[in-house]
């Protein structure tokens, strides 16, 4: 009973002690699920957008159906998935057997082959027949002949017919097909019809036109009978990973398991699968996400954790008379550890327990580190009273001098100590910007004690630098009129309330909201480079080929103030001027007069006739010298190095081997022009349906021309698509973990500023007595209310500009000195990433001190009517 009418007594310092502990639970278990869901849902989407190929994984058996080792294939299918190293087994969700062909060209009985073929690949795969609906015929029921069945999409692109009877030829034989039935799919999204996608594609002569390639579905009889005479059927077993079941945490060892199968796959088996390549860059965005975020964890947590400390250290001085009574009445320092420590046990374990079910509220996966974190907050705000009560009682104190209200001189002991954390934070920063980060460590601890050494560094250094200014201030103050400015300067040169705890937090505070604000600004910036690289317009259409006259046909869409061509060659050939040396590179034509690229005047300049001039990377500059020829459609264009750029608008960004030259320098002879693939148009409010129409109208005529007889909308090989800067930057915050990292930044934003608020206010809180009886006896002697004011402004002032340069100084500073461990290229979209910080950041800091300067008036003003100061006559009388 006594603890508790103390634990009431002391009511309002145990509650704000257990509302940090419940603070301090809560950061440590909801932000982390939080981001963890984000994280894991990127992931999820991520691997839902890929294609077969890149996200199933397919055993391939070299043999013909029915030569599978004595078992039935679908036996094989499960035991093969079972044999698979953890965790594939649990996250592989659908599974097929399939027998199939290459694709082969198809032959039609009693017509004369045709010059360029349709192609067709055969097929028989488990699970089909419930993935079907017979519209026309029936399905396969093989015998002698194999019977098969195709989708009436693809039958009618390929003239297909119940009752055709077929030959399907491929390298080692031929077979005769019937086609019995027409089908369309039950659910024309689900993943078994993935990788049976038709397509068209371009004869081996360009001239000839575009042919289809489709897929023949027949039963396993059909399959053992053609595939026997084809010579070519090959065992597939196909695995779906089911991104449902996946998450961040799973994905290096998925990694590693899809790797272990690529080395030694089930006997007999190929793997076909890019699922591991896919993996390996997702697991390089989720590092660089989680590395982030511990930086920015780590900071609010480790400024928690100080707000704590002085709160703590805030509750034993409040009642230091009480444990020096104790002392003096023979109680020994335990004594006064185990009566405050009883006293916390009331409050913080409940109120630790309580910031923890609030933060397993949050959807989401617990951090592996969650249940250690939360137990070290409830360890250090219950133990922090004690330890303080429990030092201030070794030493008891009757003459009622405070320590904050003089001079204070450091021993030898802590300047050594200070010194040593110095020369610590300054070797940290240097190995780790050496080393890099260590990505075998999963959040690698080095990374997260660096910044946090570097801002207690800072304000260690301030802490000793600044009280000699201020003192220097206070002496040029006493000259001027008026009291409150000396007085003011003076107290805070003395080390009130510029003291290393509020400090240290302080800047802790600033330094993690200004390191988060920084890398935001980062990233945003290097986006924005990304988008403008790869759309370099308003807007970028691409497709297969358009005529000569695109642009103008596009600028005459509504909207539209501009276009103009332009054309990539990927893989081009590019020889040296010793005609030795030939290297592939990406090259790139565009009319570079066109307003709005970003191009040196030595193509922009250049005028027809002229040695045509070209801009090219480092790499492809380092290997040709000082010119060459590239070819290009067929012929080859002559070229010097006007520039060497590491990026240029137009190209995708990240792009490292290219060649830019300038049409207008050109001489393209009319007979063998060279045709566009890209599209660059200007203007704002156009409909994109109406520019893609008009692109795949030119698109059409093009095949038109070539090819000589007319083409529809749905022979065009590659449809055009539009793509809009604003659409794509905006795709840019939609990829992958990006939504973990934007919701850290806004986080560890708004906490930083709110902690940093709570700081100033707990520097405020504690000063506040002394200033009290300071502010009573000069209140006797004629001082105001608002002169009252204005000594503290003189007091706080200090503390918080220093707090705010030295914490500028860590948190601008951090990434360009750590910038490689932290891994930012990851989320820039190929752009390298510098340091960029935004102005409405850095307008935010003086606004924030501001701030902290109105909460601490109003934190004075309420603690000055608790103390009832206006009843205080007496110079050093407790309150």
């Amino acid at each position: 009973m006594r603890t508790l009418r103390r634990v009431r007594a002391f009511a309002g310092q145990f509650a704000l002690l257990g509302a940090l502990a419940l603070l301090a639970a809560f950061l440590v278990s909801g932000p982390v699920r939080y981001a963890d869901e984000r994280t894991d849902t990127g992931l999820r989407g991520d691997i839902a957008a890929l294609g077969s190929s890149a996200r199933d994984l397919t055993f391939v058996t070299r043999k013909r159906i029915g030569v599978t080792s004595g078992v039935t294939a679908q036996d094989r299918l499960g035991e093969i998935r079972a044999d698979l190293a953890e965790p594939l087994p649990r996250l592989v969700g659908d599974a097929w057997y399939i027998a199939g062909s290459e694709k082969s060209d198809i032959g039609y009985a009693g017509k004369a082959p045709a010059t360029c073929p349709d192609q067709a690949d055969l097929r028989y795969e488990s699970g089909i027949d419930e993935a079907v609906q017979v519209t026309e015929g029936r399905a396969p029921q093989s015998r002698s002949t194999a019977e098969v069945m195709v989708r009436t999409d693809q039958a009618a692109a390929a003239g297909l017919a119940v009752g055709d009877r077929l030959t399907l030829t491929g390298r080692y034989g031929a077979t005769e097909l019937t086609l019995v039935g027409l089908f369309t799919a039950r659910d024309a999204a689900a993943p078994i019809w993935a990788d049976q996608q038709s397509a068209q594609v371009a004869c081996p002569d360009p001239l000839e036109g575009l042919r289809y390639q489709i897929t023949l579905l027949t039963d396993q009889s059909g399959a053992a009978v053609a595939g026997a005479r084809l010579g070519d059927l090959d065992d597939h077993f196909r695995y779906r990973l089911d991104e449902r079941r996946l998450t961040a945490a799973d994905v290096n060892v998925l990694t590693t398991a899809v790797a272990r199968a690529r080395r030694t796959p089930p006997d007999g088996t190929v793997l076909q699968s890019s699922l591991d390549l896919t993996l390996a860059e997702f697991d390089q965005q989720v590092r660089g996400v989680e590395a982030l975020l511990a930086v920015v964890r780590a900071g609010i947590l480790a400024t928690v954790a100080g707000l704590i400390l002085l709160a703590a250290g805030l509750a034993a001085d409040r009642r230091r008379a009480e444990f020096t009574l104790l002392r003096a009445r023979g109680a020994a320092v335990r004594t006064v550890f185990a009566r405050t420590l009883r006293e916390s046990l009331l409050v913080v374990p409940p109120a630790v327990a309580a910031g923890w079910l609030a933060g397993t509220r949050v959807p989401g996966r617990p951090d592996t580190l969650e249940p250690l974190l939360v137990a070290g907050a409830a360890v250090l705000a219950t133990l922090a009273v004690p330890v303080f009560a429990a030092y201030g009682a070794r030493r008891p104190a009757f003459s009622g001098h405070r320590a904050d209200a003089a001079a204070i001189r450091p021993s030898a002991r802590r300047l050594t100590a200070e010194g040593f954390l110095v020369l610590l934070a300054a070797g940290g920063l240097y190995l780790l910007r050496r080393r890099g980060l260590d990505t075998g460590a999963g959040v690698d601890p080095y990374l997260i004690i660096a910044p946090i050494l570097a801002a207690l560094a800072v304000s260690i250094l301030a802490l000793r630098i600044v009280p000699f200014v201020l003192r220097g201030a206070g002496r040029l103050a006493a000259r001027a009129r008026g009291a409150v400015a000396f007085l003011g300067l003076a107290g805070a040169g003395r080390g009130a309330p510029l003291r290393s705890g509020p400090l240290a937090v302080l800047v802790v505070a600033i330094a993690t909201g200004l390191f988060t604000g920084t890398v935001t600004s980062t990233v945003d910036h290097a986006r924005d480079r990304a988008a403008e690289l790869t759309v370099p317009a308003d807007a970028l259409v691409t497709g297969h080929y358009f005529t000569g006259d695109a642009a103008e046909r596009v600028a005459g869409v509504p909207g539209v103030t501009g276009a103009a061509t332009m054309t990539l060659e990927p893989g081009s050939s590019i020889r040296a001027d010793d005609r030795v040396t030939i290297v592939q590179a990406l090259a790139m034509v565009v009319d570079a007069t066109t307003p709005g690229l970003d191009l040196p005047v030595a193509l922009s300049g250049a005028d027809r006739g002229d040695v045509v001039p070209a801009v090219v990377s480092p790499e492809v500059a380092a290997e040709l010298g000082g010119g060459g020829s590239v070819s290009l459609q067929g012929r080859s264009y002559a070229f010097r190095v006007a520039a060497v750029r590491d990026q240029v608008a137009g190209l995708p960004a990240g792009t490292r081997r290219f060649v830019v030259l300038p049409r207008q320098a050109m001489v393209i002879p009319d007979y063998q022009p060279l045709v566009p693939n890209r599209i660059l148009v200007r203007g704002a409010g156009f409909d994109e349906a109406r520019v893609r129409t008009v692109a795949d109208e030119s698109q059409r005529d093009q095949l038109a021309s070539v090819s000589g007889h007319p083409v529809e909308q749905w022979q065009l090989t590659l449809p055009a698509t539009v793509t809009t800067r604003a659409a794509y930057r905006a795709s840019l915050e939609e990829r992958g973990v990006y939504g973990a990292l934007s919701f850290t930044f806004t986080a560890g934003l708004a906490a930083a500023a709110a902690l940093a608020l709570g700081a100033v206010a707990l520097s405020v809180l504690a000063g506040a007595p002394a200033r009290g009886r300071i502010l009573s006896l000069l209140r006797t002697l004629g001082l105001s209310g608002g002169q009252g004011r204005g000594l503290l402004i003189f007091e706080i002032v200090p503390m918080i500009g220093v707090a705010v340069l030295a914490g500028a100084l860590v948190g601008i500073g951090l990434p360009e000195l750590i910038g490689p461990a932290l891994g930012l290229d990851g989320f820039t979209a190929g752009v390298t990433a510098g340091t960029t910080l935004d102005p409405r950041f850095a307008g935010g800091v003086p606004a924030l001190a501001v701030l902290a300067v109105a909460a601490a008036l109003v934190v004075e003003n309420v603690a000055n009517r608790r103390l009832r100061l206006g009843t205080v006559l007496r110079v050093g009388e407790e309150q």
